[in-house]
């Protein structure tokens, strides 16, 4: 395996400097240490013969310090807290590992300064959750274990097919030297999609259709504002707030809610995405002519009223379609989570999603996501580097999940808890619930690539009522407890996805999701230019024009030098 590229850094210089200040230190804590990547304690997991048990547990009790991102609004069952609680009280009994919460955080920056103080003074977590350039970072100052032997003998089956599904990028991203250094979060493809989400009621009143294209969007947009549909204020399509993505990118390619993705991708436009062009060459998804397109549009709409006219201004964009003022909004197939909140206000606000707009060839052209961007690695020189192996191969067994899901607590607060979904099932969720609700006899399904199945069979009907293939409002049994979120993303949000390939989709990638050396030193600079620019031109503020002047800017200030090393990258 290539030695991989540096990766993106949000903080690298932050970093960097606390790595430098803490490698004596933390040199002095493990100098005494088996060499990484071998086996260090003799009381490991093993069945009866003798041999490595991914879903095993310790004979005798392993201590395990963690860091934990607390939100000071989390809630937590009468007697427990954030440090102590059943998920503790779950590995203590079933694992036989005592968890200390070694430090705190907020998230977000917060979370890297309280890593960066970690690393200066020698105290690290057993267990570190890292992005890729933490990652980085932490393999060149040999403060990690290599996992290679414990993920060829405690990494689980289904753990192992969830990585594999990525057809080999997962483990590319934790794989340096031909030594895994990490375990990657596998998110679901389904994570990547931009769904067009809108309030059916206001349709049906008006008596239109779901727009297909940008154009029927525009029309049904003015169609919501001239009729005040959501009163004096009312917003045709919704943008993101002050604090969310304009658009997905190459580095965070995930979960733009409210984002404009929807108008880029139906305009042919992957604009923050690395792309070939039509001659086969390598050039960065926002200097195409489609995305001038795009930004053309966006900017007509601005002036014309159908788009969000506090776009970019909102603390929290959500509290506009929640609040019953917005009428279209872009977001992920798990809007529904939060649905009981905008039907608190309305209770007969019916939002369905839709796999629009689409191209003018009449496809839908979603993003991908990067599948991994998220990892868990281990101090050096702690004693049992296969315990977070040990720790997700129970959460990927569905009776484990379903039975911590029921605790009413937070997932967040599962100590080394990563994501790991199978990326593209065969069949979606949405398929197999149909199916049952269809037939009432339960499908045939993977339970490795569809982990809470068995709860959401067993409790979809509590929702879901008669007839089943009727998705408005009147047919649902809302609740802000229970399972309802979940289901209604599910039959809803995953099933517009399906429709989405009914119809014919062109799924959009980027050649790369990590970063290349030179935009180490250069990207933050090229990317505040490109936001500053395309909302000005979206705004109105300057021209369409400007986007040349833009492209010919970008080039100059170090992205040629960056295209040649992401072809170079993308060509290996």
């Amino acid at each position: 395996m290539r030695k991989k590229l540096i990766c993106m850094a949000l903080t690298t210089a932050a970093l960097s400097a606390a790595i430098l200040a803490g490698c004596g230190k933390q040199g002095e804590k493990t100098e005494n240490t088996a060499p990484s990547g071998t086996v260090q304690s003799d009381n490991l997991p093993v069945n009866e013969n003798g041999e490595p048990d991914p879903l095993g547990i310790y004979q005798e009790p392993v201590k395990l310090k963690i860091a934990q991102v607390v939100n000071p609004s989390d809630t937590f069952p009468e007697g427990q807290s954030a440090t102590k609680n059943a998920f503790f009280d779950y590995f203590k009994e079933n694992l036989n590992i005592d968890v200390e919460v070694l430090w705190q955080s907020g998230s977000g920056e917060d979370y890297n300064e309280k890593l960066n103080l970690a690393i200066s003074s020698g105290e690290l977590p057993d267990i570190i959750s890292v992005n890729v350039a933490q990652l980085e970072m932490l393999i060149k100052a040999e403060m990690i274990e290599d996992l290679t032997p414990y993920y060829e003998k405690y990494a689980g089956e289904t753990m192992k097919n969830a990585i594999n599904s990525t057809g080999g990028k997962s483990l590319e991203a934790v794989t340096y030297d031909d030594k895994i250094m990490a375990l990657p979060n596998v998110k679901s493809f389904k994570d990547g999609y931009d769904l067009l989400w809108i309030r059916q009621d206001w349709l049906d009143k008006l008596n239109l259709e779901a727009p297909k294209n940008i154009e029927e969007l525009r029309s049904v947009a003015k169609a919501f504002i001239e009729n005040n549909m959501g009163g004096a204020n009312t917003v045709g399509l919704l943008g993101p707030s002050s604090s969310n993505l304009l658009y997905a990118n190459f580095q965070q390619s995930s979960g733009t809610m409210c984002g404009l993705d929807g108008i880029f991708q139906g305009c042919g436009a992957l604009p923050g995405y690395w792309v070939k062009d039509n001659e086969g060459e390598v050039v960065y998804g926002s200097l195409t002519p489609e995305t001038k397109e795009a930004l053309s549009v966006l900017a007509e709409m601005y002036r014309e009223g159908t788009l969000d006219q506090e776009l970019g201004m909102r603390k929290d964009a959500d509290e506009a379609w929640k609040s019953g003022q917005a009428g279209m909004f872009f977001g992920p197939w798990w809007v529904g989570y939060n649905l009981a909140d905008a039907l608190a206000v309305d209770p007969g606000a019916e939002w369905l999603a839709y796999p629009y707009p689409l191209t003018d060839e009449g496809r839908w052209a979603p993003h991908m996501p990067n599948p991994s961007d998220s990892f868990y690695v281990v101090r050096k020189g702690y004693e049992h580097p296969e315990i977070i192996f040990m720790i997700n191969n129970q959460l990927l067994v569905p009776e484990v999940g379903n039975k911590l899901d029921g605790m009413g607590i937070l997932s967040g607060y599962i100590p080394g808890r990563l994501v790991i979904n199978t990326a593209k099932p065969a069949e979606s969720d949405a398929q197999i619930l149909f199916k049952y609700l269809e037939t009432g006899t339960v499908p045939e399904y993977d339970v490795s690539e569809h982990t809470k199945m068995e709860i959401d069979i067993n409790t979809v009907k509590d929702f879901k009522l008669e007839p089943y293939d009727d998705l408005g409002i009147e047919t649902w049994n809302v609740s802000k407890d229970g399972n309802f979120g979940r289901i209604y993303s599910t039959l809803v949000g995953v099933g517009a996805i399906d429709k989405g390939y009914e119809i014919g989709c062109d799924e959009g990638y980027s050649l790369l999701y990590g970063q290349t050396e030179s935009m180490q030193k250069k990207w933050s600079n090229l990317k505040k230019i490109e936001d500053e620019t395309f909302l000005k031109i979206i705004l109105g503020t300057i021209p369409v024009d400007e986007f040349d002047t833009f492209a010919e800017e970008w080039h100059a200030q170090g992205g040629t030098e960056i295209t040649g090393e992401v072809a170079e990258a993308a060509n290996k």
